[in-house]
This record gives structure tokens, sequence and C-alpha cells, in this order.
């Protein structure tokens, strides 16, 4: 499936491709006034797969709104972030299985304490069905940039550093530690450290490779 997004002066609207018949349809718009934001606001960060919906978040100016498109019935929604003390720089939208809704953010200290990252899950049954339950935390232990880069089906790829230090009168800027995150099992593993710089940009996250880039086994 192709689709594509119009911004149109009224409304946000998809157009699906059908590989069958070859023709764009237009799907149900949203209107900009349902929505918490304006038709030039570039707020909404990055876009989440997750049990056939796309997600786009809009922590970047401490909304706490998840734009839903749902491409089965290709329309939109509006859901709730679960409240809590979100950083800026992204959230991570996961399936954590069942059926239910995962997600990864990084909380921000109070009161000089450090930040750290969160693990919560959308329940899906009971009376508390759509409620969101804090799974587990991880500490950080830097007051520097904490940022969620990527996620893919099985991983979260963190960014963190300390904070820059004036030495003598220029800054020096520290290195940046790449952090992956196991969504199944929930394990943080150390996997580089890059200098800081154009090192924020260019990195990306690949997972799943197809055999032929696969390392050899026997």
């Amino acid at each position: 499936m192709v689709m594509s997004m119009v911004h149109c002066e009224t409304k946000l609207a998809p157009f699906v491709f059908s590989s069958t018949t070859g023709q764009w349809r237009a799907a149900a718009p949203m209107l900009w006034s349902a929505m918490p934001v304006s038709p030039m606001d570039h707020t909404y960060l990055r876009r989440h797969h997750a049990y056939g919906c796309f997600y786009w978040e809009s922590t970047l100016i401490k909304r706490r709104e998840l734009l839903v498109l749902n491409i089965r019935r290709m329309e939109f929604s509006i859901a709730k972030l679960p409240s809590s003390r979100w950083g800026t720089l992204g959230v991570a939208i996961v399936e954590a299985g069942e059926g239910r809704l995962g997600l990864f953010g990084i909380r921000d200290g109070t009161a000089g304490g450090k930040p750290d990252l969160c693990y919560t899950v959308r329940r899906n049954k009971g009376k508390n069905s759509g409620q969101w339950q804090m799974v587990k935390t991880f500490a950080l232990g830097s007051e520097g940039l904490n940022y969620i880069k990527a996620a893919t089906e099985r991983y979260v790829l963190l960014i963190c550093s300390e904070a820059p230090r004036f030495v003598g009168l220029s800054m020096e800027m520290p290195d940046l530690e790449y952090i992956s995150v196991d969504v199944k099992k929930l394990q943080l593993e150390r996997v580089c450290l890059k200098p800081f710089g154009n090192s924020l940009s260019r990195k990306r996250i690949y997972a799943h490779f197809p055999p032929s880039l696969s390392s050899a086994t026997i």
C-alpha cells in the first residue's frame, strides 16, 4: 500500500494508491479544527506504526497527544499519552504483545534528579482498558542529552551524553553514547560511542537484515 498525506487549507486528507486498480482514492479527512495543531505546525515529530495504525507524536512543545490513523478503516483520531513529565525529544511506540500498545519515553528529572527511560503499556482488557500502566524504568544517569533516536519492531535506539563543559574559554562537547533497548527482553545494551557533531543526524538504526546481509552462520 502506498499512502500520501495532503495538507489542505481546512483539513488533513490521506490518499491511498491501489495496485489493483492503479488509482488513488481519498480516505476520510480530519479537520484541522479538530486537532490541537495548525496547518503549518510541524511539531508532530515522527511517525510510528503498531497494530495497523500510524501514530504521530507531538511532544516537542510539551503536548500530550498522538495523532492516530487507522489504516484499516482509514480514519483519524487523537489519543492521549500517559500522564508523566515526558521530555521534549520524542517517544517510541511499539507493539507490547497481545494487542497492547507499548510506549517508551524519557521522563524529565525533578528536584535535581536525573532523567530515566520509562516503559508503559496500555491495557486493552477489563475495566481498566485504555489506561496506561508503568512496566519498568531505567536510570539513564546523565543530565545532559537523552534522546530517543529511532525505533523498530524489536529495538529502540537511544542517544545519551553528559552536559557540555567549559575548558578555559572554549566549550568541550562530550561523546555521544548509543544504547539499544530490546523491546521484548527490556534490556539495555551499549552499541558504540561517537564524537559529538554530525553524529546526531547521520546515524540510523537497521534491523532484520535480509539473508544476504546477515552474518554467516553454521
